[in-house]
């Protein structure tokens, strides 16, 4: 005769298949699953959190550049004295010329219409890389608004290559 088959009821504690191992090992990976996903949830939608700044960013770029420092018909090709008159305007309250696009005492924001926080530059890139930001010629005041972002605060960046005196310059916009 044969003995009988164990039933669940007459198993021992050491027929269990589960070691401590095996949960050990279980446990270990569910932990790592979880701080993975705390980790890089919040990288996944930073994309999305500055998507309204983005095309206003570009906005402002193609403003500029269109037509409010310089002329609409020749777009990207900036106007010295409406460029270094926009500086000014910002940065000392100077009346610009009559054919420029934005009056005296104009910030960089109110020129483009806007109440979000709004810095431009105007940058060379000379041929060995390195970029200079343009003088005025009436001295060594650089053309940048004077506001400019903490390094802490999320930014979007617009650039446009634009013509000036001749040379190959670049309008950075940043809005914050």
């Amino acid at each position: 005769m044969t003995p009988p088959r164990p039933t669940p009821r007459t198993r021992g504690r050491d027929d269990r298949a589960q070691t401590t191992i095996d949960f050990a090992v279980g446990a270990g990976v569910f932990l790592v699953v979880v701080a993975f996903v705390f980790a890089f949830a919040g990288q996944l939608l930073v994309p999305f959190t500055d998507a309204e700044r983005a095309p206003t960013a570009d906005r402002f770029a193609d403003s500029l550049a269109g037509g409010v420092l310089g002329q609409a018909d020749e777009p990207a090709v900036l106007d010295a004295e409406c460029t270094a008159a926009f500086f000014a305007t910002v940065q000392d309250g100077d009346t610009p010329p009559s054919r420029c696009a934005f009056g005296a005492g104009s910030t960089a924001s109110a020129v483009l219409g806007t109440d979000a926080r709004v810095n431009v530059t105007v940058e060379e890139r000379p041929p060995d890389g390195d970029v200079v930001v343009l003088a005025t010629p009436s001295g060594p005041r650089t053309l940048a608004t004077p506001s400019a972002p903490t390094a802490t605060q999320s930014v979007t960046v617009a650039r446009r290559f634009v013509r000036l005196d001749g040379r190959s310059y670049r309008l950075v916009v940043r809005v914050w």
